[in-house]
C-alpha cells in the first residue's frame, strides 16, 4: 500500500465534521492556545543514500533465521506449557484431543504474530535480533498485510522451511515477504 493511499485512508478515517461557527475576530483567535495532541517528533538523523540504493538495509538471512527460531521457540514453549498444564490436571492427552490442541496453538500463533506486526512492525523474535517489517512506506503493516505474512510463515513452517530459502536469492525476499508485500529490514 503506498504512503499516499495510506495517508488518504487515515485522513478520511479521522476527519471530523465540525459545524461552522460564527467568525471569531483576529484578537480572540490570537489569544487561543493550540496544544499539540502529541509531543513534537524527535529529530531523526538523515541517512545518506546513494542513487538507486534503499534507505534501510535488507535483513540478512542469518538474522531472519535466528528471529524465526526465537519465535518458534516461544511457540514450542507455549505448547509444552499447555501439555504440562493438562498433565498437571491429570488429563492424559489423547489423539481425539489433537485438533483442539492444534487450534489452541494456531490461535496463539495468530495473536503472537499479527498483533505485534500490525502495531509495532516486529514480532518479539524480530525485536530480539533487531529487525523490523515494513510495507515500503516506513509504517508498520496493516492487519491484512500482517495476516498474509502470518499465513506465509505458516506455509513455510509446514513445508519445513523450504519457502524461506527464497530469501537467499537476489531479491532477499521470502514467501512471507512476497505474500504480504513487505520486506524485513535491519531496524
Amino acid at each position: 500500500m503506498s504512503a499516499a493511499r495510506r495517508a488518504r485512508e487515515q485522513a478520511t478515517l479521522f476527519e471530523l465534521d465540525l459545524d461552522e461557527e460564527t467568525p471569531v475576530d483576529a484578537a480572540e483567535e490570537a489569544l487561543e492556545l493550540e496544544l499539540p495532541l502529541a509531543p513534537p517528533p524527535k529529530a531523526v538523523p538523515q541517512r545518506v543514500v546513494a542513487a538507486g540504493a534503499t534507505a534501510a538495509a535488507t535483513a540478512p538471512f542469518r538474522a531472519r533465521l535466528f528471529a524465526g527460531l526465537v519465535d518458534l521457540g516461544v511457540h514450542v514453549a507455549v505448547a509444552a506449557l499447555a501439555l504440562g498444564g493438562a498433565r498437571a490436571m491429570e488429563v492424559e492427552p489423547a489423539l481425539p484431543q489433537l485438533p483442539a490442541f492444534a487450534l489452541l496453538l494456531l490461535v496463539f500463533s495468530l495473536f503472537y504474530t499479527v498483533v505485534p506486526l500490525a502495531f509495532w512492525g516486529k514480532t518479539p523474535g524480530m525485536a530480539a535480533v533487531g529487525l523490523a517489517c515494513q510495507a515500503g512506506d516506513d509504517l508498520p503493516l496493516t492487519f491484512a498485510e500482517a495476516l498474509r505474512r502470518w499465513l506465509g510463515e505458516l506455509v513455510t513452517v509446514a513445508l519445513l522451511g523450504l519457502p524461506g530459502l527464497a530469501a537467499l536469492g537476489a531479491a532477499h525476499r521470502s514467501l512471507a515477504d512476497r505474500w504480504s508485500g513487505s520486506e524485513l529490514v535491519v531496524d
